[in-house]
C-alpha cells in the first residue's frame, strides 16, 4: 500500500491496510451522542438544514478538550474548518470566544456560516423584515385578501419584476411544477424579486439565507431525505407564510445568539476548493493578518466516502439562486460541481483513489500553514464498498501519518443523530457491533 502514491492502489490495497486494532496501537475513548436534532440545533445552528452536517456536540467537544488541555488558546489561535460546511464548527468556535475561517466548495454552506456566525443588529433585521413584508403582502394573497395598497405605478412596476422572475424560473427550471405547485411558484418568485431589490449587503444576506432555508419545505419533496424525491402525501404549504415564521424565528434566535457571543470576535466562510494551495494560503493569510494571531487548530468533516455528493443534494436551491451574488459570484453551477470532492459512488479503484488523494492534499496544505504543535481534528465515518466494510477512519490515520501528523487520540462516537433517509441500501448504517462500521474523532498534532 503506497500512501504518498495512490494513483495504482486497488480497493483490496486499502483494505488489508486498515486490518489493524487500532485500540492497542492509539490512546481512545468514547463519545455518547444522542440528543436530538432540536436539541443539537441551538442558537444559530437551526437557521439553515445543512443535510450531511456533524453534530454540534463534536465541534464543542473537540474545542473544549483542547482548551482544557491548554493545546488552543484564546489569546494566539484561530480556527479553521477546511470542509466548512455551513459553519458549525465557526459557530461553536465563536461562542468559545474564537476568531475564526473556514472554506467550502458550497456556497450556500459558505452562505449559511457568514450569516449564523455574524452579530446582527435586531432592530435593525426587523426594521428590514417590516418593509419587505409589507412590500410582499402588498402584492400577494395573504389569508385570502388582495392587498395592494402600493401606487399604481409602483404596482405595475412591481407586478411586472415578480411576472418577469416567475418567466425565467420556467426558463431556467422547465420542470419546476413537478417540484412546486403553481401559485407557490409564484409566491417565491415574489420574494426573490423583493430580495433582489435590497442593497447587496450583511441585511441581505439574513433574509437571503432564509428563502433558501424554505425551498425544500415549500417543496413537493421529502424534506428528512438527502436527495430529494416528490412525496405524494406532502401537505401544501404558503411560500410567503413559511418565508415570515423563518424569517421572525431568525430574528427571534439572534437575540439569543447576541447575549452569548461578542461581535468582536470575527468569523469569515470564502467560496475555495481546498485542494487550491494558493488560494487557501491567501485566505489564511488574511486570516492570520486581521486576527493578528496564529492557525492553532483545524476542525474538518470531509464527506463520508460512498454515501453522497453534496452539491447535487442543493440542485432545486441552485435553480432558484440565479441573481444572487451571495451564491454565484463569478462561479457557474457547473464549476462549483466540478470543484466538489466526490464521494459517491465509490466502486471502483481510481475513483476511491481520487478521494483520499484530494483529501490528502487539502490536509498537506493544512500541516503546512498549521503552527507548530498545531492540533487538527477530523470527523470522518466508515463506508461499505460492494457490501464490505471499507475502515476509512484507519486509513485517514495511515495517510495523515504520511503527511506527518502524530495521532494524539481516537474518539468514538455514537451516530444515532443524524443517519437520515438515505433511500439507498448499504449507506449510513452505522452500528455498534464488533467489525461493523465506525464514526470517529481523530485528534492529529503537526
Amino acid at each position: 500500500m503506497n500512501w504518498t502514491e495512490l494513483e495504482e492502489n486497488t480497493i483490496e490495497d486499502y483494505i488489508a491496510d486498515a486490518e489493524f486494532d487500532l485500540v492497542s496501537s492509539y490512546k481512545s475513548d468514547f463519545l455518547e451522542v444522542k440528543e436530538t436534532i432540536s436539541e443539537l440545533s441551538y442558537l444559530t445552528h437551526d437557521y439553515f438544514r445543512y443535510y450531511g452536517k456533524f453534530p454540534s456536540k463534536v465541534a464543542k467537544y473537540i474545542i473544549d478538550f483542547l482548551l482544557k488541555n491548554k493545546e488552543i488558546s484564546l489569546k494566539t489561535d484561530f480556527i479553521f474548518d477546511n470542509f466548512n460546511g455551513s459553519g458549525t464548527s465557526l459557530v461553536e468556535a465563536k461562542i468559545a470566544g474564537f476568531d475564526s475561517g473556514g472554506i467550502d466548495i458550497n456556497p450556500f454552506g459558505v452562505l449559511a456560516s457568514n450569516v449564523k456566525t455574524y452579530n446582527y443588529s435586531v432592530a435593525e433585521l426587523q426594521a428590514a423584515c417590516s418593509d419587505l413584508l409589507t412590500g410582499l403582502k402588498s402584492v400577494l394573497f395573504y389569508n385570502g385578501q388582495c392587498n395592494l395598497f402600493v401606487s399604481e405605478i409602483c404596482g405595475r412596476y412591481v407586478m411586472s419584476g415578480i411576472s418577469e422572475t416567475n418567466r425565467k424560473v420556467y426558463v431556467d427550471f422547465p420542470d419546476v411544477e413537478k417540484w412546486f405547485d403553481k401559485d407557490v411558484i409564484w409566491e417565491l418568485s415574489a420574494i426573490k424579486f423583493f430580495l433582489l431589490q435590497m442593497a447587496p449587503d450583511k441585511i441581505r444576506e439574513f433574509f437571503v439565507l432564509a428563502f433558501f432555508a424554505i425551498i425544500r419545505r415549500v417543496s413537493k419533496a421529502y424534506d428528512a431525505e438527502v436527495r430529494p424525491h416528490r412525496n405524494p402525501k406532502k401537505r401544501k404549504r404558503s411560500a410567503l407564510e413559511a418565508y415570515e415564521k423563518k424569517v421572525v424565528e431568525m430574528i427571534s434566535t439572534m437575540r439569543e445568539w447576541n447575549l452569548v457571543t461578542s461581535k468582536e470576535i470575527s468569523s469569515r466562510a470564502f467560496v475555495c476548493d481546498n485542494s487550491d494551495a494558493p488560494a487557501v494560503a491567501d485566505i489564511i493569510y488574511h486570516l492570520e493578518k486581521q486576527y493578528g494571531k496564529e492557525l492553532g487548530l483545524v476542525i474538518s468533516h470531509p464527506p463520508y466516502l460512498n454515501c453522497f455528493d453534496y452539491i447535487p443534494v442543493y440542485r432545486m436551491k441552485f435553480l432558484w439562486a440565479f441573481g444572487f451574488d451571495e451564491i454565484y459570484g463569478t462561479h457557474t453551477y457547473q464549476q462549483i460541481r466540478t470543484g466538489e470532492l466526490r464521494a459517491y459512488p465509490a466502486k471502483k479503484d481510481a475513483f476511491v483513489n481520487r478521494y483520499f488523494r484530494h483529501n490528502f492534499n487539502a490536509y498537506k496544505i493544512m500541516y503546512e500553514h498549521l503552527k507548530p504543535g498545531g492540533c487538527l481534528c477530523i470527523v470522518i465515518g466508515d463506508c461499505t464498498i460492494n457490501k464490505q466494510l471499507f475502515s476509512v477512519h484507519k486509513m485517514f490515520i495511515k495517510g495523515m501519518e504520511n503527511i506527518g501528523f502524530v495521532v494524539e487520540k481516537v474518539t468514538y462516537r455514537s451516530t444515532a443523530y443524524g443517519l437520515g433517509r438515505y433511500a439507498y441500501r448499504h449507506k449510513a448504517d452505522y452500528n455498534d457491533k464488533e467489525g461493523g462500521k465506525k464514526d470517529a474523532i481523530l485528534f492529529f498534532r503537526k
